[in-house]
């Protein structure tokens, strides 16, 4: 079963050329520009990580971690951030912008959550 990502953009550009890669990569990837269509999503289906990306803004960022958190105290949250600062409430934060980075966090994290899961 290939994992669930949840890919929150505020670049529709960006958000698609990332999706795309995600998708090539062996994931199933809903994709939201907003932080109304990311909860309702997040709501509504269950996903094995949710990947906010750094054109979020830094307020709607922090925001949907925590409600997510709330809904879902066990969710996995990546945080793509534009400066070296710990996201709260996030599982890991990136600022590298490039594909084999993402990648690399990515599957680190849903390797995580799913050892968790498992035990």
């Amino acid at each position: 079963m290939r994992p669930k990502l949840l890919y929150v953009e505020g670049d529709a550009q960006l958000l698609h050329a990332r999706a795309s890669m995600l998708t090539q990569n062996e994931y199933e990837v809903s994709i939201a520009g907003t932080l109304t269509k990311a909860l309702r999503l997040f709501r509504t289906f269950p996903f094995d990580l949710l990947l906010i990306g750094h054109t979020i803004a830094e307020r709607e960022r922090t925001a949907l971690a925590a409600i997510s958190k709330r809904i879902n105290p066990r969710a996995v949250v990546l945080v793509m951030v534009s400066e070296n600062e710990k996201q709260p409430l996030s599982d890991g934060w990136m600022t590298s912008r490039t594909d084999a980075d993402l990648l690399s966090a990515v599957a680190s994290l849903i390797g995580l959550r799913r050892s968790a899961t498992a035990a």
